[in-house]
């Protein structure tokens, strides 16, 4: 297994674990914010491999955008999502500050 691959793949681990740790302490805004990026990573992965400007990428090897099947669709794009959710982490460590902080993701139950 390639180095991309496997830490793609354990960046998708750590975000699962981390949802599965939300939902069990009743964190649900903490849960959906993580599933956003899952379902934004499998719709811009959906789109790449349908593309005929992106189709030819190559991701996981030999392997391009448009040769992937539904569920690899998937699976690239939660890994995608959980590798950008792991820089934000990793980021938002690192800056005590919060320089580039973001507004909290807001449900529609939610009172301003």
């Amino acid at each position: 297994m390639e180095v991309f691959t496997a830490a793609t793949l354990a960046a998708l681990v750590v975000k699962v674990t981390s949802v599965l740790k939300y939902l069990t302490a009743g964190q649900w805004r903490t849960a959906v914010t993580q599933a956003v990026p899952w379902a934004a990573g499998a719709a811009v992965v959906w789109l790449g491999a349908q593309a005929s400007a992106t189709e030819a990428v190559r991701i996981w090897g030999e392997v391009s955008l448009g040769q992937l099947d539904g569920w690899s669709v998937v699976l690239a794009g939660v890994a995608l999502g959980s590798s950008g959710s792991f820089a934000y982490d990793v980021k938002k460590a690192i800056d005590s500050t919060d320089s580039a902080g973001e507004p909290p993701l807001r449900l529609p139950t939610d009172r301003v």
